[in-house]
């Protein structure tokens, strides 16, 4: 594959918008829809509701769960916008977990069920954590007692987005565009052999943004964008994850009995 160009041109930010809405393949694989995902959390939260009051007990669920992107392609790439850049340097490269507002509901309904009491805890989740009318309901919708981690191949699947994430950087197209990049960085006075050094000196823990951050920060987006580094990232992992699910043994299997969860998750759809 031939260098890529990295002459001046216009930063194509419209693109890399629309590239933050994509989708790995593994990402379709790992989790079902946000829609699937409310009924499926909604369905565990019935049975077990139901199953907690039939022992006297009253349960009240979590808030709905956040939006999760699993491969999220900030953290996964190190993907900024060039605003990201200019305002908080490499920091929207961190995966930043659940909203705070979120995690303080959870805290209070966890606080809740501890002052209830042991019979309760035991009651709801079993002398294990995994056990108790909060597994059984998920035993019911998912087949096992974890949600989503008890279906047979997740643990597999998720090696396989590990593989990939390693595999790319190996990907001829991907070599040429990080030499494109750390070329393009070198105009600017910075010197890294490979994108993924970059943010590591200013990422370090207790740390805040500096000038010297978002100064390189800046110049990488611009650089991102002259090379379509994330871009060709995606496209590459997405070709990669592709082959490595069509020689899983595990995915087609993963994927059916995600999609009958849903199935047995809508007939506790309120909407239904």
């Amino acid at each position: 594959m031939s260098a890529i160009d990295s002459s001046p041109s216009t930063p194509d930010e419209p693109d890399l918008q629309a590239l933050l809405s994509d989708v790995l393949p593994l990402q379709n694989l790992l989790a079902p829809t946000e829609t699937d995902y409310l009924l499926l959390d909604n369905a565990v939260d019935v049975l077990t509701k139901d199953c907690m009051k039939q022992r006297g007990f009253d349960y009240r669920p979590y808030p709905p769960r956040p939006k999760r992107n699993l491969l999220d392609l900030r953290t996964r790439y190190g993907l900024l916008t060039a605003a990201d850049a200019a305002t908080s340097g490499y920091r929207t490269t961190i995966p930043s977990g659940d909203p705070a507002e979120y995690l303080a509901a959870v805290d209070k309904i966890d606080r809740e069920r501890e002052a209830a009491g042991e019979s309760y805890l035991t009651t709801l989740y079993g002398p294990n954590g995994d056990g108790g009318c909060r597994g059984d309901a998920s035993m019911q919708i998912w087949g096992g007692p974890t949600g989503l981690m008890s279906v047979p191949g997740y643990e597999a699947i998720v090696d396989l987005s590990v593989q990939s994430r390693e595999l790319i950087l190996h990907e001829d197209d991907v070599m040429a565009a990080d030499r494109a990049w750390s070329a393009c960085m070198a105009e600017r006075g910075y010197q890294f052999t490979t994108w993924v050094d970059a943010p590591a000196k200013f990422l370090v823990p207790n740390s805040s943004v500096t000038t010297a951050e978002i100064d390189q920060a800046t110049a990488d987006a611009q650089c991102r964008r002259l090379v379509g580094l994330e871009r060709i990232m995606f496209d590459a992992e997405t070709r990669v994850q592709n082959q490595l699910l069509q020689d899983s043994p595990f995915a087609q299997t993963f994927q059916s009995q995600v999609e009958a969860a849903v199935q047995r998750a809508k007939a506790y759809d309120p909407l239904d």
